[in-house]
């Protein structure tokens, strides 16, 4: 009876440990790793691939779902959420703010903190703070602290995805239906919008901003279609083939609108369906002399992520009941 015991125990033991060492062995590494000059590594364990910021560019420059083998990175362009354009009222500062000199860091907590000093051509300093909260979830913390006043300022957050994969936005329906249930609706082209870039505003306030002169500004002034309002700032980029999305969230008042290129296939010689592109316009509002201001982004990259996944976690992302539906 006493050897019986001890096998049994001996066995407990031994399936503890089997059990244990795999969980060690599958750990997830949330961390960013330096690996050259302004280039970071990372793996999760979900996805793999390299972060770079230095002045050639900023930005996810290789993005890899590990399970399916989808990339979601676009040949050719600059990459997914690079900081693009800094614009005003009627003002715009440079053409490419990613690639302003900058300083990066990786932090005790794994994540990567990136800051652009202010300088004379542009009188702001940046922030932006990258980091893998979930072996699916990457966190955005963008920040800017400006010398002077700063009239509706904008953060213009640029990505440009491969060529399989759809987009999708989520909107509100339009007022004149008894019931406005929001919904995602994909950003197809047709011939109204032909030409031109998509804009999806949170309301009529943020739509002004469009019509103040910053989009006129050159190097290359962009017309927008305007579309339906947000029913919140989330959008979507799928892979059809192996149902892999790259989910983009932010917090309402910090985002004030999502502008896209329209998906056409074949996209052929349209520069703008070539684009794939999804920007997240993030501030909108005057920061002050001194006054530093944030912005929280998140993007989830996920297989079998359907639109109410989608929809419940933005809802845990910003801890509120914004997106249940309106009262009849």
């Amino acid at each position: 009876m006493r050897r019986a015991r001890k096998i049994v125990s001996v066995t407990v033991i031994g399936l503890i440990g089997l059990w244990i060492a795999p969980a060690i062995a599958v750990a997830a590494d949330l961390s960013f790793h330096a690996v050259g000059d302004g280039v970071f590594s990372f793996d999760t364990g979900v996805v793999n691939g390299t972060f770079q910021a230095n002045d050639a560019g900023q930005g996810l420059t290789r993005l890899i779902h590990t399970k399916t083998g989808v990339e979601f990175v676009g040949e050719g362009w600059p990459g997914l959420l690079g900081f693009y354009r800094l614009l005003a009222v009627n003002r715009r500062w440079g053409d490419r703010g990613s690639t302003w000199p900058k300083r990066a860091t990786v932090l005790p907590n794994g994540g990567l903190q990136i800051v652009w000093p202010a300088h004379d051509e542009h009188p702001f300093e940046l922030t932006a703070m990258f980091r893998w909260v979930a072996p699916d979830t990457l966190d955005l913390v963008a920040g800017v602290r400006p010398r002077e006043k700063l009239e509706r300022f904008e953060l213009f957050l640029a990505s440009y995805f491969r060529a399989a994969s759809k987009g999708y936005v989520y909107v509100k329906k339009g007022l004149h239906w008894r019931k406005p249930p929001a919904s995602f609706v994909p950003m197809e082209m047709n011939p109204l919008v032909a030409g031109t870039f998509l804009a999806f505003p949170r309301d009529l306030d943020a739509v002004r901003l469009f019509y103040d002169g910053r989009w006129q500004q050159e190097p290359h002034p962009v017309q927008f279609s305007m579309l339906r309002f947000l029913a919140a700032p989330l959008t979507l980029r799928h892979n059809a083939e192996h149902d892999v999305t790259f989910a983009m969230m932010a917090r309402p008042e910090d985002c004030f609108a999502i502008e896209t290129s329209y998906d056409k296939e074949p996209a052929g010689d349209d520069m703008i369906a070539r684009h794939r592109s999804i920007y997240l316009s993030l501030f909108g509002q005057d920061v002050a002399a001194g006054q530093r201001a944030q912005a929280h982004c998140r993007f989830v990259i996920g297989q079998h992520l359907s639109h109410e996944r989608a929809i419940g976690l933005y809802e845990t992302f910003v801890g509120s009941a914004r997106l249940k539906p309106q009262a009849k």
